[in-house]
């Protein structure tokens, strides 16, 4: 039993060790050159355009989620009006960029470790070797760049829309106008707080998606199966490092 949890432990601190290793080196190889652009503008639609309508039904409907439920509770202490404090405090400082992330880590970040895994089992990644080609300025740089970017930007939008559907259900339900919806939400947000919430959590938890479904599909063998164990393995750790780095950045962002 010993010798098993050392091999547990010793293989989960060389993968986390070498997934910090690729992100740093990743970063290390940005480049906007021509061809540069043109691959980063690619993963940044993959990452961004086209997640926008899952967000958008993800942001309105926990926001509406959000308003019925604390409406109901409040509106038996004749407090209807902090609906809109709550759904802002819940959706720009946690709904909104934690269910973000699962979203992209679940689409794009599976898509990430699928299309690099089937490149690694396939030796396209070799062959890259072979050629000269930087692995990590060629396929993982526009990857990383595109999660640390688009992250904050698809959490932002799916926070408005958080937002707009909760005054939907706190003005059909319970009778908030449109000025006291808008006075209560940022009776209690201050610009750092959205600023904490909006770019600093989201731009991290992109960095863990992205640095996580990249190693993994770097170093995928054994074939198709390998592919689908990386890319469940994937999804896997992302959401989990997700959730503990909430937890962690929470208690000492707002603590």
């Amino acid at each position: 039993m010993i010798t098993a949890l050392e091999r547990r432990f010793g293989s989960l601190y060389l993968q986390s060790g070498g997934m910090f290793l690729l992100f740093f080196s990743a970063l290390r190889e940005f480049s906007l050159g021509r061809n540069e652009r043109r691959r980063l503008l690619r993963q940044m639609l993959a990452v961004g355009y086209e997640t926008v309508p899952i967000a958008m039904l993800i942001g309105l409907f926990t926001g509406m989620t959000v308003a019925l439920g604390t409406g109901l509770v409040l509106q038996d202490f004749a407090q209807q009006r902090f609906i809109a404090s709550i759904v802002a405090e819940s959706m720009i400082k946690e709904m909104g960029p934690v269910f973000t992330a699962f979203i992209i880590s679940a689409r794009v970040g599976a898509a990430m470790t699928a299309e690099l895994g089937t490149m690694s089992v396939n030796e396209e990644i070799n062959v890259l070797r072979v050629l000269g080609i930087r692995v990590n300025r060629y396929l993982v740089m526009p990857r990383v760049v595109a999660a640390l970017t688009m992250t904050p930007a698809l959490t932002a939008y799916a926070t408005v829309l958080g937002l707009a559907g909760g005054f939907l259900v706190a003005h059909n339900y319970f009778g908030i106008s449109f000025e006291l919806y808008k006075q209560e939400t940022f009776r209690y947000i201050s610009l750092d707080e959205i600023v904490k919430g909006q770019i600093l959590k989201p731009m991290i938890f992109g960095a863990i998606y992205s640095a996580v479904c990249c190693y993994k599909g770097v170093t995928t063998v054994g074939g198709a199966e390998g592919v689908g164990r990386s890319t469940t393995s994937a999804v896997v750790v992302s959401l989990a490092g997700i959730l503990v780095a909430n937890y962690i950045l929470t208690r000492f962002l707002f603590g």
